[in-house]
């Protein structure tokens, strides 16, 4: 369930074009999921997000838990922004990081609820992710809360041990009691972060 939610791009596609085209209508097919997309926590509201991919910026908006607008640039307040090279942002978009969603179990509409909702219109501050991925490269993602970088904090850990974060396999004390997770920053802000899993 969750491979078919995340996007498998063409290779040679376009940063524009992924965000102009083929966002949009992914959403569309995804809406032929409304049977069991069901989030009442975004009636009357936006769901904002900004991606910053080594300096083509891009907008979604997210409105009413149904419709969805994507535009060139900036957006005015977004509640997340995200900052990744385009190289990353290419391997993660066409699928070179898919078999790590093998981690993954259960249903994937059921991680969007008014619980990390509200979570998310209360964080403020800048996690950067150095992220090893399994060839033992760098992974590094930076992620923006609510348009303020302070507090910040920076975090150091496998990207398969970020889908075991997710999927409740793990902990984040028991990866740093594991050797496995390190961290220098904001104790609060990394303690925030831990109700978006």
């Amino acid at each position: 369930m969750w491979k078919s939610l995340i996007p498998k791009a063409p290779e040679n596609i376009s940063v524009d074009d992924f965000f102009t085209h083929f966002v949009p209508n992914r959403f569309g097919r995804m809406k032929e999921l409304s049977g069991f997309m069901n989030f009442p926590f975004l009636n009357g509201n936006a769901l904002k997000m900004q991606f910053d991919i080594e300096g083509n910026v891009y907008s979604v908006a997210f409105k009413n838990g149904k419709g969805l607008e994507v535009a060139r640039g900036s957006i005015d307040q977004p509640h997340l922004t995200l900052m990744v090279s385009e190289k990353d942002w290419r391997d993660a978009v066409t699928g070179k990081f898919n078999e790590t969603t093998d981690e993954l179990t259960g249903n994937p509409i059921s991680f969007i609820n008014a619980g990390h909702y509200e979570a998310l219109m209360t964080m403020n501050g800048k996690v950067t992710m150095n992220l090893k991925k399994k060839d033992g490269a760098n992974f590094l993602l930076n992620l923006i809360f609510n348009g303020e970088e302070s507090p910040a904090v920076i975090l150091n850990l496998d990207m398969v041990d970020v889908m075991h974060l997710i999927n409740k396999k793990t902990t984040g004390l028991g990866l740093i009691m594991n050797g496995r997770f390190s961290f220098t920053g904001s104790v609060v802000l990394l303690l925030k972060l831990q109700k978006l899993m």
